[in-house]
């Protein structure tokens, strides 16, 4: 059997736990820090209710009507054709993905977000989450993901 012994002072020891916990804090930091994309991620994407859809809209930025101008059930289809295939490259770019929903009924929450009622927020749910948004203008054509970033249309 080796042993080993190993001669130091308790200055050195509080310095090298010091570095140990240093070290950690660090990766812990990097690993599981406060990132803008996970900071995005903590936004709760539940919708039960019509609070919850509000505290979604408000969190990201926009300050909706308290009621929907429009709610409706939309079965979306079995297969992504063209057009929902480029709806879904915009939730993609804010983290949705309605692949996994295809065939699915969902509920569709229109929002007005300014007081001229051209500019709306619309959020798809499903089993009460919020499983896509968007953002658009329907009197200027336009349609962007929630997240900002391009307009589309």
């Amino acid at each position: 059997m080796l042993t080993a012994s190993v001669k130091t002072t308790k200055t050195k020891m509080i310095g090298t736990l010091c570095i140990i916990l240093a070290l950690i804090i660090a990766v812990i930091l990097f690993f599981g820090g406060n990132g803008s994309s996970e900071a995005a991620e903590s936004i709760s994407r539940r919708a039960s209710d019509n609070k919850e859809r509000l505290d979604y809209l408000t969190a990201k930025g926009f300050e909706a009507a308290s009621e929907p101008s429009a709610v409706e059930e939309v079965l979306l289809p079995e297969e992504m054709d063209e057009i929902l295939s480029e709806y879904n490259e915009i939730q993609l770019e804010s983290g949705f993905d309605l692949s996994p929903y295809l065939g699915k009924k969902v509920k569709k929450y229109v929002y007005p977000i300014d007081s001229e009622e051209e500019t709306f927020a619309t959020l798809y749910i499903y089993e009460e989450k919020i499983i896509a948004a968007d953002i658009a203008s329907h009197t200027e054509g336009w349609q962007r993901p929630i997240d900002g970033g391009e307009k589309f249309g």
